[in-house]
């Protein structure tokens, strides 16, 4: 089995992070063009209008695992303050024998980070939203 993994890279320098144990991600489905399409109402067809890009969101959800209470507080933390609102360039890759990218957008963090309710006894859940700024 390959082991998945989601890093983020700050533009400015200011570090990279790594999250952690990632379950789902909607970055490999992103579709690129905006049309507009008219159709008809009492022929068959339709009118194709190219557009431009279409803005485009990135969801990715994981789990923070630490042995109590505590340790994934600081994991929280940790995340809130590393994952910050500056443009950056968010990457997945696998690892199959050597490192392979699966895809790369640059992106800028637009909403806060969710952390669904949970006690906190030994994982808890989260959700960041990347607007994609390029690809």
């Amino acid at each position: 089995m390959s082991n998945y993994n989601v890093q983020i890279i700050f533009n400015d320098g200011s570090g990279d992070y790594l999250l952690p144990v990632v379950q789902s991600e909607n970055g490999s489905n992103l579709t690129g063009r905006k049309d507009t399409i008219i159709e008809g109402n009492r022929g068959d067809g339709s009118i194709v209008i190219p557009g431009g890009k279409k803005s485009q969101k990135i969801t990715i959800k994981g789990i923070l695992i630490g042995d109590d209470y505590k340790a994934i507080t600081d994991l929280m933390n940790t995340m809130k303050n590393k994952i910050t609102t500056d443009i950056a360039t968010l990457t997945m890759r696998h690892d199959f024998g050597g490192w392979v990218n699966d895809w790369q957008f640059t992106v800028k963090r637009i909403e806060t980070i969710e952390f669904p309710e949970n006690l906190r006894t030994s994982s808890q859940e989260y959700i960041v939203n990347f607007l994609v700024l390029e690809y």
